[in-house]
């Protein structure tokens, strides 16, 4: 006789979902990812890009030369998969490593003009897929969500950088505050 496996997973008490709601909602954004990052691999492919690609090269388009460290953590990647990336774009001619002005040690990704064209090019079929999956769905409602995935930001990060880069997504987010003088 086969043994029916005892359930570990707790319900919702409210009934609504199949999970109590905070983890529903971990298991959604997960799923959410996965096949938002499938769907947009298939469009991109045709330009020689994956979902991971252009999230690369959209950070390079929007800060202008970055270290490996500023990209693992405006992308929320880790170095390895990054490094591996970087390879690739390098190998097509979209991304050039530089050695830093300040110090010939640190190597700085750049977008070339082949990259940022590839870019300028995928950025309008990201653009389009964002928007028909998000209609039908009211401003106020990703406002809310948007807050929601914040503060989940905020307790997932795993240093202050990676929050402020993720949270803000600027490079004045990422400064040293200056000393008070008084």
């Amino acid at each position: 006789m086969t043994e029916t496996p005892q359930r570990l997973t707790p319900r919702d008490r409210g009934g609504e979902f199949p999970l109590p709601p905070g983890d529903y909602l971990l298991q959604l954004t997960s799923a959410m990812r996965t096949m938002r990052d499938t769907a947009l691999d298939a469009q991109l492919r045709p330009h020689g890009l994956t979902a991971s690609r252009y999230r690369v090269l959209g950070v390079l388009n929007q800060f202008g030369a970055c270290t490996m460290s500023e990209m693992a953590n405006f992308t929320a990647m880790d170095r390895t998969t990054l490094t591996r990336i970087a390879d690739q774009l390098v190998v097509v001619g979209w991304v050039e490593r530089k050695a830093a002005p300040k110090d010939r040690r640190q190597v700085l990704l750049e977008l070339t003009g082949l990259g940022r064209n590839t870019y300028l090019a995928a950025v309008k079929i990201v653009f389009a897929y964002n928007k028909k999956i998000l209609e039908d769905i009211p401003e106020e409602a990703h406002r809310a969500t948007a807050r929601v995935l914040k503060a989940l930001v905020v307790n997932l990060a795993p240093n202050d950088h990676a929050r402020d880069s993720i949270i803000h997504f600027s490079r004045e987010a990422l400064k040293p505050a200056k000393a008070d003088k008084g």
